[in-house]
Formats: C-alpha cells, structure tokens, sequence
C-alpha cells in the first residue's frame, strides 16, 4: 500500500497554537492549520495526495490515536472511558468522507473504503451512530464494545468494538487514498473540499 498511514506521534521543535487560526504568520505546513496548506494542484498529483495524508494522520486520526493509546494505559482499557472517543471517531469519520463524497459522504465512504462487513451496513452506521452520536450525545438503538469486536448485527441491532472501528477507519482513510490517486469524480471533491477548508482559514 502506497499510502499507509502513520499514526506514531510527531516530534516538532516548532509550537504554534494547537489548532485553530494562527496569529503570527507562519512559513510552515502545520497540519491541523489549514491556513498552512499548500495550495491545491490544477490536478490531484502524488504531492496534494501526501499533504493530505499528512492532514488524516497528524490533525485527525494520530489525535485520536493518541489518546486511545492514553486511556489504555491509564485505565487498562476502555472501559467507561470509550464514549468520547466513539463521538471523536464519527466525528473524523464525517469529515475525511467530506473530501471525496458528496450527497451521503458518511455512508458513501463506508461503502467505498471500509473493509470487512462494514460496507453493507453503511446507512445504518450513519443512523445509529453518526446521528445519534453527534447530534444527542448517547446511542439509543445501538452499541460499542471497548474491544477489537467486528461490526455485527446483535439483539435485532448493530454492535461493534471501538478498537474494530479505529481500525476501520484508518482502512478506509487508507483505501481512499489509494482511490484518489485515479478516480476523477474523488479527484474533483477532493480538490474543491480541500481548496474550501483551505480559503476559509483566517491567514
């Protein structure tokens, strides 16, 4: 795989604000500061392609990484402790889809880049979990296990292990990646989401 990610923390001697706009301008590509971006290509090459995995890697999915690895040193697991993080995974979930799906890009996504058995149940994951999730902080129809359980239907719903899902979606991040490297359509989201986010941050 081309484009695997690497979720090891990131040493840097450089320490702008930890995330949102930065003050004084800087030269520097900051992962997790899109006034920072590069610009985007006229078309998607294998330098935009890398920026963005950089992007997945330090500004979302090494985040949660890192705590994840966090709570189970502390704790031994992730019992009692995994609600947070099942919002923050939706969370990333919803915007990596954002870049090369459009209409349903949180199931769409799903159904393109995750692997295993996750793909035919991508309209529900969106229902029972990214809605209920996001929008009213519990789930109400569905659950999680703090384990590395697979996505199952279980009690007539839907049950998977966090630690599964992480791994799903770096997958998936993965897959996409891998995708966009010759799919005009992600191709042309991907650069209008990107160069989106990128002009909307204050420089």
């Amino acid at each position: 795989m081309k484009y695997k990610l690497d979720l090891a923390p990131k040493a840097s001697l450089y320490a702008p604000p930890i995330t949102g706009a930065i003050i004084t301008p800087v030269q520097v590509f900051v992962a997790w500061q899109p006034s920072t971006w590069p610009a985007p290509p006229a078309m998607v090459d294998e330098s935009f392609i890398t920026t963005l995995k950089q992007v997945f890697e330090e500004s979302i999915l090494g985040e949660i990484s890192n705590v994840l690895t966090d709570v189970q040193k502390a704790n031994g697991g992730l019992d009692n402790r995994g609600h947070v993080l099942a919002i923050s995974m939706m969370c990333a979930l919803d915007a990596i889809a954002s870049y090369g799906h459009r209409k349903h890009h949180f199931a769409d996504f799903i159904a393109a880049h995750f692997p295993g058995d996750y793909p035919k149940h991508a309209v529900a994951l969106y229902k029972l979990y990214r809605n209920s999730l996001i929008h009213s902080w519990n789930l109400f129809e569905a659950s999680i296990y703090p384990d590395n359980s697979a996505v199952r239907e279980e009690g007539g719903t839907l049950a998977f292990g966090l630690l599964n899902f992480f791994d799903a979606l770096k997958a998936g991040a993965e897959a996409f990646l891998e995708a966009l490297a010759n799919d005009p359509a992600l191709q042309k989201n991907t650069l209008a989401r990107y160069e989106e986010l990128r002009t909307t941050a204050k420089p």
